[in-house]
């Protein structure tokens, strides 16, 4: 789906350990005018709410999912645009 003009596209973060929270989430609320994060997903969830506190502040109405229902939830979900999924650092060398 694509975001209609004039809309903020809203996006879903796939992983909520440290390179999400220290990496992503900073950069994400450097660039809070131009998407919009929806949903941060993980396997448990304590991480993904925590997670999602520290986006609070630029996403007021960010939502936690976690498990394979939350997961479900995401890819079913019409209004999300894109999917980012967030791998440790020592992965993506």
């Amino acid at each position: 789906m694509s975001a209609a003009e004039g809309e903020i596209p809203k996006i879903a973060i796939l992983g909520s350990g440290i390179f999400a929270r220290t990496q992503y989430i900073p950069r994400l609320r450097e660039i809070a005018d131009l998407v919009d994060v929806k949903t941060i997903w993980s396997r448990t969830e304590d991480s993904a709410k925590a997670a999602a506190e520290l986006a609070r502040d630029f996403c007021p109405n960010i939502e936690f999912k976690w498990g394979d229902a939350g997961l479900d939830d995401i890819i079913l979900d019409d209004s999300i645009h894109g999917v980012a999924i967030v791998l440790a650092g020592q992965i993506q060398v």
